[in-house]
């Protein structure tokens, strides 16, 4: 590195130190041009990017810099919070340790550790680390809120609001703790804490984008059961602004066209000696909110089977294969020339992680909802595995996905019209699916399950090839840690509250129904348009949400 480059990597990281990011920022990536391997450089931007919810942009910087400073705490640290943030929970887990084992007396180290144990679902383990993280610090936010989530995935709701509560009370890790808060309740009447949030989303503090996402998401939901719908409303927008990016529909319909004209009937034909004999995988899949943690549950109460929550396994599979970026020719080929070694190679570490998690389970579930995508080669690689399509109503669906919080790489739920149309593309993909795959699929849909639990309990128990065990129809009993946003209802017996819940919202809702199509309610397509698309644009509302704003001033329900 020469003097000139020096000199600005040191006059960049004065600028950061002085609150100047953007200046910093920018010097950086002016010293990365002459110097591509520094670390400071690296980690710097890296926690620029992490901070602006770019993790796959971060995760690269904070990589390149912690192979260059290995004995960093701080570069381990925080690679391995962006890990979590991608959901590659492995590599997490290797960075956070590293980090511990180099600061072994950070409480925050600990705390972080212990929260990637409870995604992991490794309760033990996880309740060590936080444990160790209080004993160092009593007071360590990380530590109070990792309890308290610990305690929710749990079911031990009211033991985990205690701990949400003592981190509000001393003002530790506040976005997280008021959001999770929150969540834990119905409010009737207006709780202190909703000050606390107005102040935090009202003030010019410098909050990252997740923070303050989660502190409207927290808003929206108070105000919402308090039946102040235009606050609620208003809340519930700016976190989707916030937390998501805009979603790339083109290029993401570029790339199920690829896969369904390469995944052909002939494609699976040919390659039928890529089989596994293994009956262990229990995979459940679907769109978000559709009822996969519910299927989970009850199935993983069955003697036979362990939960094995949302593996990352196969969405790693596809970014390294390729099938996450742009199709070209050469993808085409790689994908082609995948011999029965390589396709080897990938069904015995996939049931590697199977046995982690229970080494004489007869079945483990896997309910990575978007393994959806990926069907091909599970199906490819496991024909005699059991196949669990769970579906809803698809105005439902995205009613959900429009108002709960999920990570920034769910970025197709920013307005109604990018979820509807993302619903319609994930459709037609199933249709293919359902044509070309040597495997049966057994559909699980939502509303028949509420309304007919123990028949659709038994079939789904049957489809997994086990016999009935009544111990199914007490799924919320169960003591499977429960990790996604789901871990609340899943404690209750099944409730009939969330069905048809679009038609209490649906004069707010015509982008939706515009960009579902066919999928829209059908005593909705019936009807007139709601609203003249010339006079939706000539309000010149900042996104496709603008018909609720409307119904915000009319005080109907959101």
């Amino acid at each position: 590195m020469t003097p000139n480059v020096t000199r600005l990597a040191q006059d960049a990281l004065a600028h950061q130190h002085a609150g100047r990011i953007e200046t910093a920022l920018a010097m950086f990536s002016e010293v990365l041009r002459h110097d591509p391997r520094n670390p400071q450089a690296h980690f710097s931007l890296g926690i620029g990017a992490y901070q602006a919810g770019n993790i796959d942009a971060a995760i690269v910087h904070l990589q390149a810099a912690a192979s260059k400073v290995r004995k960093h705490p701080q570069v381990h640290q925080l690679l391995g919070l962006a890990l979590m943030n991608a959901g590659d929970l492995t590599a997490a887990r290797n960075s956070l340790q590293k980090a511990v084992s180099l600061a072994s007396k950070n409480a925050d180290l600990h705390a972080q550790l212990g929260d990637l144990y409870r995604l992991q679902r490794k309760p033990v383990l996880a309740r060590q680390s936080l444990e160790r993280a209080l004993k160092l610090d009593p007071e360590n936010g990380y530590g109070l809120v990792g309890l308290g989530q610990l305690e929710v995935s749990l079911g031990n709701v009211e033991e985990a609001e205690s701990w949400f509560e003592k981190a509000i009370a001393l003002g530790k890790e506040l976005p997280a703790a008021l959001h999770r808060l929150a969540f834990t309740r119905t409010h009737a009447e207006r709780p202190d804490f909703l000050d606390k949030i107005e102040q935090l989303v009202s003030d010019d503090a410098p909050l990252a984008r997740p923070e303050k996402s989660e502190l409207h998401w927290a808003a929206g939901k108070v105000y919402l059961d308090l039946g102040d719908t235009p606050h609620a409303a208003e809340h519930y927008r700016t976190a989707r602004r916030i937390r998501y990016d805009p979603f790339d529909q083109k290029a993401y319909d570029e790339r199920l066209a690829f896969m369904k004209a390469l995944f052909t009937e002939g494609f699976f034909a040919e390659r039928s000696e890529a089989a596994s004999e293994s009956e262990k995988p229990l995979f459940i899949f679907g769109m978000p909110r559709s009822g996969t943690t519910l299927a989970e549950q009850i199935v993983a109460r069955h003697s036979a089977v362990a939960s094995g929550g949302e593996l990352g396994f196969f969405r790693q599979t596809q970014q390294e294969l390729g099938l996450m970026g742009p199709p070209s020719p050469a993808l085409e080929s790689r994908i082609r020339s995948l011999g029965p070694s390589e396709y080897a190679r990938i069904a015995r570490a996939y049931l590697k992680e199977l046995d982690a998690v229970d080494k004489r389970a007869l079945r483990v579930t896997d309910k990575m909802p978007h393994n959806f995508e990926m069907l091909w080669l599970m199906s490819l690689l496991y024909p005699k595995a059991t196949f669990v399509h769970c579906v809803r109503s698809p105005a439902d669906t995205c009613v959900s996905l429009l108002s709960h919080a999920l990570s920034p790489a769910h970025n197709y739920c920013r307005t109604q019209d990018s979820v509807g149309t993302y619903f319609q593309s994930y459709a037609g993909l199933m249709d293919h699916w359902k044509k070309v795959l040597p495997v049966d699929i057994h559909t699980l849909t939502y509303e028949d399950l509420v309304y007919d639990q123990e028949g659709q309990s038994k079939a789904l128990v049957e489809a997994a090839g086990l016999d009935w065990q009544a111990v199914c129809m007490e799924f919320y009993n169960g003591d499977s840690p429960v990790t996604t946003f789901s871990d609340l209802q899943v404690r209750r017996p099944i409730f009939r509250s969330s069905i048809g819940r679009w038609k209490r919202h649906k004069d707010l809702l015509p982008d939706l129904f515009e960009a579902l199509g066919p999928l829209a309610p059908e005593e909705v397509r019936k009807q007139p348009k709601l609203l003249d698309p010339v006079e939706s644009v000539s309000m010149g509302r900042p996104d496709n949400d603008h018909h609720l704003g409307e119904a915000m001033q009319s005080g109907k329900t959101v």
